[in-house]
C-alpha cells in the first residue's frame, strides 16, 4: 500500500525517539556494585505477533522476586544491532508485587488509556516490536537505588519520572 509522503512523514515524527548519549553524565551515577551485563538480564517477547495480548513467555517472568526491568524495541533488520532501550523501572517483592506482577501492569494498565502518556505511545506505536529485559534481584532497597541510578543516567524516552534534581531542571528548562 503506498502512502503519501506527508502521512509517512507524519508517521515518522510519531516515532520519534529522543535519545541522549552521553558519556560524562553516565559518570554521575555509581552502578558499580550491580553486574549490568546483558548476559545477567534475561529477555522475553513482551507482546504476542498481533501486539494485542501477552506472548507466552510472560509466564518465565519471576513471580517471586522484585528487580529491574527494561522495555526495548528490536528492529529484525539487523539482529542483535539494533534495540532500542525506552524504558526502565523496578519492580519490589512485596506481598502484591514481583516482577511478572509489575510487568503485566504496564499493558493492562497503560497501553489502553493515556493515563501515563508515554508508556501508552510505547505500545501504541512498538508493541509488536517490544522486548522485555529483566534481573531480579532480592534486596528492594538496591532495586530502589540501582533504578533510581539508572533512570537519571541513562535519560530513555519513556521515562519520566527523574529523581536527580538537576536532571529533572535541565529535563524541564530545556525540553528535553
Amino acid at each position: 500500500m503506498l502512502i503519501s509522503a506527508f502521512s509517512l512523514g507524519e508517521d515518522l515524527k510519531l516515532r520519534d525517539l529522543v535519545y541522549h548519549p552521553f558519556g560524562g553524565h553516565w559518570g554521575r551515577y555509581d552502578l558499580s556494585g550491580l553486574n549490568l551485563a546483558l548476559d545477567q538480564w534475561s529477555t522475553i517477547k513482551y507482546l504476542n505477533e498481533a501486539g494485542d495480548d501477552f506472548s507466552d513467555e510472560i509466564d518465565d517472568l519471576p513471580n517471586d522476586n522484585g528487580g529491574l526491568y527494561l522495555y526495548s524495541v528490536r528492529c529484525p533488520i539487523i539482529p542483535g544491532m539494533t534495540n532500542y532501550p525506552v524504558y526502565i523501572g523496578r519492580a519490589l517483592k512485596t506481598e502484591h508485587q514481583s516482577l511478572r506482577a509489575r510487568c503485566r501492569s504496564y499493558f493492562t494498565t497503560y497501553a489502553r488509556n493515556d493515563e501515563r502518556p508515554l508508556i501508552h505511545r510505547m505500545f501504541k506505536y512498538w508493541g509488536k516490536e517490544l522486548y522485555l529485559s529483566f534481573l531480579p534481584l532480592e534486596d528492594n532497597a538496591m532495586t530502589i537505588e540501582y533504578e533510581k541510578r539508572l533512570v537519571n543516567a541513562l535519560l530513555l524516552p519513556c521515562n519520566d519520572a527523574y529523581m536527580d534534581i538537576e536532571v529533572r531542571q535541565a529535563k524541564k528548562a530545556f525540553g528535553l
